[in-house]
């Protein structure tokens, strides 16, 4: 895989990876990893999500909870180390990881479509299929997902539900924007 980044680079290509931590994990591991991809790898876009205990997940004990997720990041983003990575997140995500802010879930934002339809409400909930977007988006009863409304959400972080909350977060406010260019 790092032989393929290495010549996906030379070739001129743009290169994004999508890294899940768990709660064994420490906050070194997830430094170390962060450091290689951006200064080893020279990765264009590092995208990281806390692991979520989604029902067919096969290892469900190696998770993170809510608090366990703010107190790794807490410590990942400490001293200012967010900044010197190329993470393909808005620093209001970055916040919420943090838990210096909480938003509330946009699953519809980033939808997933397979052979079977687009799933709803999101990939990590199968709560069935539908044939087009319009009918996911207009069937869907979205206010019943997120933390405090379905248990099943209780200790998700996801980037697929929380990323675009926080982008609509940045929209709606002059100073997160300015904020979200100097980043």
């Amino acid at each position: 895989c790092v032989e393929a980044f290495k010549e996906a680079k030379a070739a001129g290509f743009r290169v994004g990876t999508n890294s899940t931590f768990f709660n064994n994990d420490s906050p070194q591991d997830v430094i170390d990893i962060l450091t290689f991809l951006n200064d080893d790898l020279k990765v264009d876009a590092i995208q990281l999500s806390p692991g979520y205990a989604y029902e067919k997940a096969p290892d469900q004990e190696h998770f993170l909870g809510v608090q366990e997720t703010r107190e790794m990041f807490s410590k990942v983003f400490a001293e200012g180390r967010r900044k010197k990575w190329r993470l393909n997140h808005s620093p209001v995500f970055l916040d919420f990881l943090e838990g210096k802010r909480e938003l509330a879930c946009t699953a519809w934002g980033i939808p997933s479509y397979s052979l079977f339809g687009w799933q709803k409400p999101c990939y990590l909930m199968s709560d069935g299929y539908v044939g087009s977007y319009k009918e996911l988006t207009e069937t869907t009863d979205w206010d019943k997902y997120g933390r405090g409304k379905d248990p099943r959400c209780a200790n998700c972080m996801a980037h697929c539900g929380y990323e675009t909350s926080a982008v609509l977060a940045t929209m709606g406010s002059l100073k997160e924007q300015i904020r979200a260019v100097r980043m």
